[in-house]
């Protein structure tokens, strides 16, 4: 059993999901996807005049911006991605972490309206793959004041630590970790750890990072870190302690 996390990045480009279809095809069970889609929330917030703040990594998420959230990411990415797997025959169901219960957060209060993925219905989501349909997870979680914008590395870390699966693959317009020139084919926790304080690892790798190192920690059995040409076997793979 495998979680696919999806960068926002990828998914306006024709020829990744072309490729992307053309690997789920060859899935057998098929994985489910957990998608980002920061690039698009950030746009629509230009729009209207906000300007995007993150503290490691993580969108600070107010009022307006949880409502631009929730609309992009539930609404129109999910629904077009749902859409490209369903025209190439894939049985492809799009929800949010909302969606029954799904995934339930914490929230996490200096950043506003952001959620901490605490629950997850693992039990659901094997029926729904057992019955062959590929769920597609939007990063939007149930909270105890109600919608909560998620990081998607950590929603997809908290799928796959629940589930529990055997690979988690965080993909992304990166062949993997970079330090230096080179791209790690292992990255070790000590080194992770080590690298985002000497600022080497930055941004918006810190919490594909750090959400690799939990969902080892939680019984992951593998998680990688690369880009689509990787898919099948490339990328980082991040080793937790010991």
């Amino acid at each position: 059993m495998r979680v696919i996390k999806i960068g926002g990045h990828e998914l306006d480009q024709p020829a990744f999901l072309e490729g992307l279809i053309a690997a789920l095809k060859e899935s057998s069970p098929l994985p489910v996807l957990v998608h980002g889609g920061g690039k698009a929330v950030s746009a629509w917030q230009q729009r209207i005049g906000l300007t995007p703040r993150y503290v490691g990594g993580l969108r600070v998420t107010d009022d307006e911006t949880r409502e631009l959230a929730v609309m992009t990411l539930a609404g129109l990415t999910n629904k077009s991605l749902v859409a490209a797997l369903a025209r190439a025959g894939l049985p492809a169901l799009g929800i949010c972490g909302a969606d029954l219960g799904l995934v339930r957060v914490t929230p996490l209060s200096d950043l506003g309206w952001v959620g901490l993925p605490t629950a997850v219905d693992a039990g659901r989501l094997r029926r729904w793959i057992a019955e062959g349909i590929l769920p597609v997870i939007a990063p939007i979680g149930l909270g105890p004041e109600g919608l909560y914008n998620v990081n998607a590395d950590q929603m997809a870390a908290a799928v796959a630590a629940a589930l529990p699966a055997d690979e988690l693959v965080f993909l992304t317009d990166v062949p993997g970790v970079r330090v230096g020139d080179t791209i790690r084919p292992l990255l070790h926790a000590e080194e992770a750890e080590a690298f985002i304080a000497a600022g080497i690892i930055r941004d918006g790798m810190i919490p594909k990072v750090r959400s690799a190192l939990e969902a080892l920690a939680a019984g992951v059995r593998r998680v990688r870190i690369t880009n689509l040409a990787g898919l099948r076997e490339g990328g980082t793979e991040i080793v937790g302690e010991g």
